[in-house]
């Protein structure tokens, strides 16, 4: 019985015109966002491999001394996610170059060719024609399914039948759930389709694990929507009433909610500014000078001429590790309140299954604030191997004082850091690791845990105001 209920209503659906409408706009749009995810991931690639290129020989130039090497500063830019038009992320607004020595980094900025003050438009990727077209899609189908068929006579026909009511509601989802789907599926293989047969890029096979899940959320995410749908519907008697109040639910949980959130961070959780982090820097720098005699006698002094006798070459090392390493505290405590003013807006509009379904797209696919998250912890973690590798083959250099601080003069004059060459392929190299997919575990399975409950919530409201519903 209840399949019969699910074709009839796939029928009806496939041979309305609103199923031509949303199966041309899903083609579309989902066509036009690869088109323009395909033409900047070519330059992408291009500025990245460039990029790399250049990393590696200033490395090579620099190998002729260690101490040259330890002082070398390295530019590496965030490596393109071939999933990106998956889920873009706002990946353009967000840092992709970063600058560092062994000894500290500068603040993430941008990087690439495009010009960032110019405006551009969002990406048209997976997550947002999900979150925002086949959302309002899923509602276009089922706004009229209860009161619909009240208004049309059918409904008490069919309940003064044999056909109970959960089978109706039942198949009534399923109807709409497989007719959405299959304007969804159709739009992403399209898009596939032409991502694939392009020479510009190649999807690893592990990413296609990632293509799967993206896939399953995008419909855990419609399911919302079809179940919210057939709940209005089930509350009123007009189909007319039904769309509009639907439309007020769709602006709501999808764009009005999600738009607050930069907002509410804004006003509950100040981010740092430029001009409050460079005071914190002259703060700390300043307090270590004030305080250099703690470090040992004539650290303030420093002559490039060794047999000075005002140098003090381990208490001046102290008083620069000091230095560096409270410009560091500051730069990442900088760092983290940034990301705490990113976060604390996600998480403010954690209500809103839009919200939720893009967070979770930008970890499966690995793109967005993640992908920027990771990148700068592995730079952490190379900066503390090129560190050790530092200090191995300065230890084997018997003409080495032995003190490997930043600052680049002694270095030279006073041979603190050996002035060897080095092998430049026993060297270690940055390069960017994929974040596993199980790196962002834990809020990822909160995030579909939430999806999950809005689906259970909807279907509960939906079973309870169906099961009351007065079919006169």
């Amino acid at each position: 019985m209840i399949w019969r209920i699910v074709c009839k209503d796939m029928l009806e659906n496939i041979l309305s015109l609103r199923f031509l409408l949303s199966m041309l706009l899903g083609i579309a749009l989902f066509v036009a966002g690869s088109i323009l995810f395909l033409d900047g991931y070519k330059t992408q690639m291009e500025d990245y491999w460039k990029q790399t290129n250049e990393n590696l020989s200033t490395l090579r130039g620099r190998s002729d001394k260690l101490y040259r090497l330890a002082f070398c500063w390295q530019e590496v830019l965030r490596k393109p996610r071939p999933l990106a038009f998956c889920a873009e992320g706002f990946d353009k607004s967000l840092p992709s170059r970063f600058r560092f020595t062994m000894f500290t980094k500068e603040l993430a900025g941008a990087g690439g060719r495009s010009n960032y003050i110019l405006p551009h438009f969002s990406d048209i990727d997976w997550a947002l024609i999900v979150s925002m077209i086949f959302s309002f899609v899923a509602l276009v189908f089922t706004y009229d399914s209860i009161c619909g068929e009240k208004e049309s006579g059918t409904l008490r026909l069919m309940l003064a039948g044999a056909v109970p009511r959960h089978t109706l509601l039942l198949g009534k989802y399923l109807a709409a759930m497989l007719t959405v789907g299959l304007s969804l599926l159709v739009g992403m293989l399209m898009s596939l389709i032409l991502v694939l047969s392009s020479r510009d890029i190649a999807i690893p096979a592990t990413d296609w694990l990632r293509l799967l899940i993206l896939v399953l959320l995008a419909i855990l995410y419609l399911s919302i929507f079809v179940l919210l749908g057939i709940f209005v519907s089930a509350r009123v008697a007009r189909s007319a009433n039904s769309m509009v109040i639907l439309l007020l639910f769709w602006v709501g949980l999808v764009i009005l909610i999600p738009s607050l959130g930069r907002v509410i961070s804004d006003m509950s959780l100040k981010g740092p500014t430029q001009m409050e982090l460079q005071r914190s820097l002259q703060e700390a720098g300043k307090q270590v000078w004030d305080n250099a005699d703690q470090y040992g006698e004539r650290a303030g002094s420093m002559s490039s001429n060794l047999s000075w006798p005002g140098n003090n070459p381990p208490a001046r090392a102290r008083l620069k590790t000091a230095a560096i390493e409270a410009r560091n505290r500051v730069l990442e405590d900088h760092h983290r309140r940034m990301l705490a003013q990113v976060f604390a807006g996600r998480n403010f509009t954690s209500f809103s299954p839009a919200v939720l379904y893009e967070r979770v797209s930008e970890i499966a696919a690995g793109t967005g604030v993640n992908h920027c998250v990771s990148v700068y912890r592995q730079i952490g973690e190379y900066q503390a191997d090129l560190n050790r590798y530092i200090h191995d083959v300065d230890a084997l250099d018997p003409n080495s004082l032995h003190l490997i601080f930043d600052e680049e003069g002694c270095a030279r004059g006073w041979k603190a850091i050996s002035h060897n060459p080095v092998d430049f392929e026993t060297v270690p190299k940055f390069q960017e690791r994929e974040p596993a997919l199980g790196e962002f575990t834990k809020p990822a399975v909160w995030d579909v845990g939430l999806l999950g409950l809005f689906n259970a919530a909807f279907f509960a409201a939906a079973w309870i105001s169906f099961t009351r519903y007065d079919v006169r």
